[in-house]
C-alpha cells in the first residue's frame, strides 16, 4: 500500500524578520497565483483574532508570518499589511484558499481587504458533489491527495485543556499553518479538472467566486446589527 506523505515533505518558512518579510514581498509580487490562510484565537470570525498568515505561491512550499502569539518573535500587524496589501490587493494576482470567506473576513476585520478571489477549494468541492464529506481541508488533503495533513489537535489538544492558536509556540504553529497554504495549490488543479468535467466551471468563476466578499460583507452587517 502507498504510505501517505507527511507535512515532512512539505517545506516552510517562519517570516519573522523585516528583511523576511520584504524578500517574500517581492516573490508575492512575481505571483500568477496567492493561497492565502490564517490561524485566529476562535473559529467563529466576529470573536477571532489575528495569529499569524498563511501565504503560498508553490504547491510545495507555505511561508508563516506571526502577529498575534503570546510569546516569541513577530512581527507589527502594520508592517505586514504594509508589505502584502499590494500583492494581495492587485488585480492581475488572483488568491486562492480553503473557505475563503473566513479569512477574507478576518483580514479585512485586521484591516486588509484582499483581493480578486480566484479560487476557493471548500466551494470548489461542494459543487463538485453537495453530499461530500470531504469539505474540510484535512479530509479533502486525504481524499484526493492522500496527503496526511496535522489535525489542529495535535496542536491545541481537546477537551477542557484545550489551548488556543496564540498559545501555541510559533515554531509549531509555522509548519501546520504554512502546510495549510501549500495544499490549497495541490488542489486547485485536481478540482479545475473536475469543475470542467462538470461543466460548473462558469458558474464557479461567474457565480460562486464573486459571492464571496458579498457573503462576507452580509454577515459582517448582519452581527453589527
Amino acid at each position: 500500500s502507498l504510505e501517505p506523505e507527511s507535512a515532512a515533505t512539505l517545506q516552510s518558512t517562519l517570516v519573522d524578520t523585516l528583511e523576511g518579510l520584504e524578500g517574500l514581498g517581492a516573490i508575492l509580487e512575481k505571483a500568477d497565483l496567492i493561497a492565502v490562510d490564517t490561524e485566529t484565537t476562535d473559529t467563529d470570525v466576529m470573536k477571532a483574532r489575528l495569529v499569524g498568515i498563511s501565504l503560498a505561491v508553490q504547491p510545495g512550499h507555505g511561508y508563516y508570518i506571526p502577529v498575534g502569539h503570546q510569546q516569541g518573535q513577530q512581527l507589527s500587524i502594520n508592517e505586514v499589511f504594509r508589505v502584502l496589501s499590494g500583492p494581495l490587493t492587485v488585480p492581475k494576482i488572483g488568491k486562492a484558499g480553503h473557505n475563503l470567506k473566513y479569512d477574507y473576513l478576518v483580514l479585512k476585520r485586521a484591516g486588509l481587504a484582499i483581493s480578486p478571489l480566484r479560487f476557493d477549494t471548500m466551494i470548489a468541492e461542494w459543487l463538485i458533489n453537495p453530499a461530500s464529506r470531504n469539505l474540510g481541508l484535512k479530509n479533502l488533503a486525504w481524499v484526493r491527495l492522500g496527503y496526511e495533513m496535522t489535525q489542529i489537535e495535535a496542536l491545541i489538544g481537546k477537551g477542557r485543556g484545550q489551548k488556543t492558536m496564540d498559545e501555541v509556540p510559533i515554531s509549531e504553529a509555522a509548519d501546520y499553518a504554512a502546510a495549510d497554504a501549500a495544499i490549497v495549490l495541490q488542489l486547485i488543479p485536481l478540482l479545475q479538472a473536475d469543475l470542467r468535467q462538470q461543466e460548473a466551471e462558469d458558474l464557479f468563476n461567474t457565480l460562486e467566486m464573486p459571492l464571496i466578499p458579498v457573503l462576507a460583507a452580509m454577515e459582517e452587517a448582519g452581527i453589527l446589527l
